[in-house]
């Protein structure tokens, strides 16, 4: 078989020797299983269900899907059979762990009850989310609600004195100084509206480049003369462009809401051995 046929991993090597190494027995027994449609390979007489190998190729659709889109070269089918030399690799793994004894240890159960109840939680939250209906009303009245975006640029003068921050303000509105060059002063990058406070962006909004703020304003300890000095508003997307993210966003809303609900209803007692608890 040509090298360039097979990728480089080791694992895949073991394979191809292993297949080569089968004795008759195992020859045999494998023929016997692939006459039953509920078995895709037998691995040392131990069969592996077909559903296992159809999940395996399942979980790689989308990324199947990506690759056909921008890999002119990409082989479906020999996508396909790597799946394929995959779980038969892992089974071949998981019988020489098991062989090992670590199945047994205590680091493999806890991760593997880890395992279950993540895989449960996933099932789960799925299982809520194709429930979640989202009317298309609601979608056209989450659209109507929002806004363009803006991105800003700020001139930004700092004081933890507010008569000193008026006196500032006064004085740049008129062009003057009046010891503002003294201040703690601070030229900003880009900042989109939403990664500013509401009630700053509800001001900052209504201004135009070089526009000053009617009034300092107090954050995080300081009062703040502010200078809009860049500004661009991006027009909203159109309702076909902006639906199916908007119906995504509020099936979250009421999935976050529902799963606040359970946590809610549910007895949760912490040991107060252990310091590290989840917070609101």
């Amino acid at each position: 078989m040509n090298k360039l046929m097979w990728p480089q991993a080791l694992g895949l090597l073991l394979v191809f020797a292993g297949c080569l190494q089968a004795d008759e027995q195992h020859q045999s027994t494998h023929q016997v299983h692939t006459e039953d449609p509920e078995v895709f390979a037998t691995v040392n007489g131990t069969p592996l269900g077909a559903n296992l190998y159809h999940f395996l190729l399942g979980s790689r659709a989308q990324d199947t899907t990506e690759r056909q889109a921008y890999d002119d070269g990409f082989d479906a089918e020999m996508n396909r059979q790597q799946t394929a030399k995959d779980l038969v690799m892992t089974e071949v793994l998981a019988q020489q762990a098991t062989r090992q004894g670590l199945h047994e240890s205590e680091r493999v159960k806890v991760e593997m009850a880890m395992a279950e109840k993540t895989l449960l939680a996933q099932l789960y939250v799925k299982q809520l989310m194709a429930a979640i209906e989202i009317d298309e009303s609601d979608i056209r009245q989450y659209y109507d609600k929002q806004r363009e975006q803006a991105m800003y640029r700020f001139m930004i003068w700092r004081t933890t004195d507010p008569d000193r921050a008026m006196k500032f303000l006064s004085a740049l509105k008129a062009g003057n100084d009046a010891g503002a060059s003294d201040a703690d002063v601070i030229e900003t990058p880009w900042l989109r509206d939403t990664d500013i406070a509401p009630e700053v962006n509800a001001i900052v909004r209504q201004l135009a480049v070089n526009e000053f703020a009617d009034d300092p304003v107090f954050q995080d300890g300081y009062w703040k003369v502010v200078q809009v000095i860049d500004k661009q508003v991006m027009a909203k997307q159109s309702y076909e462009e902006e639906r199916e993210l908007i119906r995504a966003e509020l099936v979250s809303q009421k999935l976050d809401k529902k799963l606040g609900e359970l946590a809610d209803n549910a007895s949760i007692v912490f040991n107060d051995q252990h310091v590290t608890r989840p917070t609101d």
